[in-house]
C-alpha cells in the first residue's frame, strides 16, 4: 500500500460542469522510481514541460562541470546518481505544484494500492451531497 494525495479539479458551477471523479488526480507521496530512472521522459509524460527542461539542463550542466573538472568515471557516476536521486525525491512535488497552479484543490491523503483506488476511496468516504466541493476560502 502507498499513500496518495487526492487533488480535485476546480468547479465551474456551469451547466456543463466536468465530472469531478474523472478529473481528480492522485499523486503518490515519496520517491518516484520512474523519475529517478527516466527524469526528462517522466516529466514529459506528466506534462511538466518546465521540469523536463530543468532536468535536461541540470544533467547537461552536471556533465559539463564533471568534464571541466576531469572527473574520473566513478566520481561522474556517483554525481549522476546523486542528481537522479534528487530528481526522484522531488518529482512528485513538481506534479503537486502543477496541479495547484491549475486550480486543483488538495483534498486528503489516502492509503491505497494504486492512484485509481485512492481516488475511488476518497469519493466513497465523502458525505452524500458533494462534501468534497468545499475548497479553501469558499465559505467567506
Amino acid at each position: 500500500m502507498r499513500i496518495y494525495t487526492v487533488f480535485i479539479p476546480p468547479r465551474s458551477d456551469g451547466p456543463n460542469e466536468p465530472d469531478p471523479i474523472g478529473g481528480a488526480e492522485a499523486v503518490k507521496e515519496g520517491f518516484s522510481w520512474p523519475a529517478f530512472v527516466l527524469s526528462v521522459f517522466w516529466a514529459l509524460w506528466h506534462g511538466l514541460w518546465l521540469a523536463a527542461l530543468l532536468f535536461f539542463a541540470a544533467n547537461g550542466i552536471l556533465a559539463l562541470i564533471l568534464e571541466l573538472l576531469g572527473a574520473d568515471p566513478l566520481s561522474a557516476g556517483a554525481a549522476s546518481l546523486g542528481l537522479a536521486a534528487i530528481i526522484g525525491w522531488t518529482a512528485n512535488d513538481f506534479r503537486r505544484a502543477k496541479l495547484a497552479a491549475r486550480g486543483f484543490a488538495e483534498q486528503a491523503p489516502v492509503i491505497a494500492a494504486s492512484a485509481e483506488t485512492a481516488i475511488r476511496r476518497y469519493f466513497e468516504s465523502q458525505p452524500p451531497g458533494g462534501g468534497w466541493i468545499a475548497q479553501p476560502g469558499a465559505g467567506r
